[in-house]
């Protein structure tokens, strides 16, 4: 007797838009690390030049 595999669609969505925000968090922290790189090259240059 084999036993059906019962997939419940509401976890499935739920998976989903987990996922969609898991990847918005990664963008975000990217976003922040360069922005922060980039302003430490910015006032680097600034007090080398000032």
């Amino acid at each position: 007797m084999e036993i059906a595999e019962c997939k419940d669609p509401r976890n499935h969505y739920k998976d989903a838009i987990n996922r969609r925000l898991y990847k918005r968090l990664i963008i975000v922290e990217t976003a922040i690390h360069r922005v922060f790189c980039l302003n430490r090259t910015v006032l680097l240059v600034v007090q080398l030049t000032g």
